[in-house]
């Protein structure tokens, strides 16, 4: 059974917000409602910071690392943090690259990534594939390397014992017998190969695979309307690649270290001792096994546990510090990380007017919520 392992980042993230403490009892509030959710058995454990543009002002953890019971949660474990990659580690390096004007918003993907050459993706500006307004639906890889060896679909809607007996999400079922595509995995390492578990190695050559996917999923009548998709993302990706000559996680591992965030990164077993790194799920999709260290979304695993919708690892104080800049409008600790323009620009609402509550890589909220106005980390 999947099982997941909760992170609670719960920062203020709004712009109009003053420097002040927090009060008492919302913090109270708070410690009670992650009691409740540990006792209630939720999740085993979690770590929790909120905190202001003046840092953090309340940090603690709770329960243990996994369901056995026998190692407490500590402040440096780290997470998988999902869905964060798309602004902590994407948006990020997009802003900066903004800061240096090598990169403009209204230029299109063909501008600056050859792979989409002659087709619609080309024309996609990158304003839009922040906005997730490119026409571009999400697509899952493994649908690419795996598949039913009895034939017939891979997932289904309904348990069944005996066909679809591994549960992947809610009314989600993964088919008794999965099979990968041997040209493109293999369960032995095999030189060349990018490790996606501890018994997963994928062909890097895949993402010729991932980019004819990519195309064929396009959707004129998508195109300009919200529609969220993690594949904006792994394009963005794609593009600072193009633009740096680097790795995502070679590049944002320098803006990482600006900010302290010394518990932050891709592929945690390279520099962090296991054991404090949270288990995520045991993953049936792609029949990985238990999961800890390795990305739990797939779109990643297949890209080396890298990639610009998802495959970053944090803490709660390093995600704390990253808010406490966006808080200060670029500022961290006295000194100056993005330009203020590009804070506001970015977690700005520029597309209000026509009813999508989306910044540039930003999650926003429309003028009924208690949140509009302000601005969260979700991409």
């Amino acid at each position: 059974m999947r099982k997941f392992i909760l992170l609670f980042s719960l920062l203020s993230l709004t712009t109009t917000m003053q420097a002040r403490q927090i009060p008492e009892s919302i913090l109270e509030r708070v410690d009670a409602l992650m009691l409740e959710g540990l006792e209630a058995g939720y999740y085993p454990g979690a770590s929790i910071a909120v905190g202001t543009r003046d840092g953090i002002v309340f940090q603690r953890c709770y329960g243990f690392r996994d369901s056995t019971g026998t190692e407490s949660v500590t402040a440096d474990d780290l997470y998988d943090i999902a869905s964060l990659t798309k602004v902590v580690a994407t948006t990020f390096a997009l802003m900066r690259l903004y800061d240096q004007d090598r990169i403009d918003l209204n230029r299109t993907v063909g501008d600056y990534v050859d792979h989409y050459s002659g087709t619609p993706v080309a024309g996609i500006s990158l304003s839009q594939l922040l906005t997730h307004t490119s026409g571009l639906p999400y697509f899952p890889a493994y649908s690419i390397l795996f598949s039913n060896a009895d034939g017939g679909p891979y997932i289904s809607n309904k348990l069944n014992e005996e066909l679809f007996p591994y549960p992947v999400d809610k009314n989600c079922y993964r088919c008794a017998r999965a099979v990968g595509d041997p040209g493109y995995v293999s369960r032995t390492y095999v030189d060349g190969y990018r490790r996606a578990g501890e018994n997963t190695y994928i062909n890097p050559g895949v993402d010729s695979l991932v980019v004819a996917r990519i195309v064929r999923s396009y959707s004129a009548n998508l195109r300009g309307k919200y529609s969220y998709s993690d594949t904006n993302f792994l394009i963005l990706r794609q593009i600072i690649e193009e633009i740096t000559g680097q790795r995502l996680d070679e590049y944002t591992a320098a803006l990482f270290a600006e900010l302290g965030m010394n518990d932050t990164g891709y592929n945690p077993l390279r520099w962090k001792v296991p054991h404090m790194i949270i288990p995520t799920e045991f993953d049936y999709l792609m029949d990985r096994g238990q999961l800890r260290g390795y990305v739990h979304d797939d779109l990643a695993a297949v890209n080396d546990n890298v990639e610009g919708n998802a495959g970053l690892f944090s803490t709660a104080a390093d995600l704390a510090r990253f808010c406490e800049m966006l808080l200060n409008e670029g500022r961290f600790r006295g000194r100056r990380v993005i330009s203020e323009r590009t804070v506001r620009l970015f977690t700005s609402s520029p597309l209000e007017p026509r009813g999508i509550y989306r910044g540039l890589g930003f999650d926003k909220r429309g003028s009924s919520s208690s949140l509009h106005g302000g601005f969260g980390l979700k991409g």
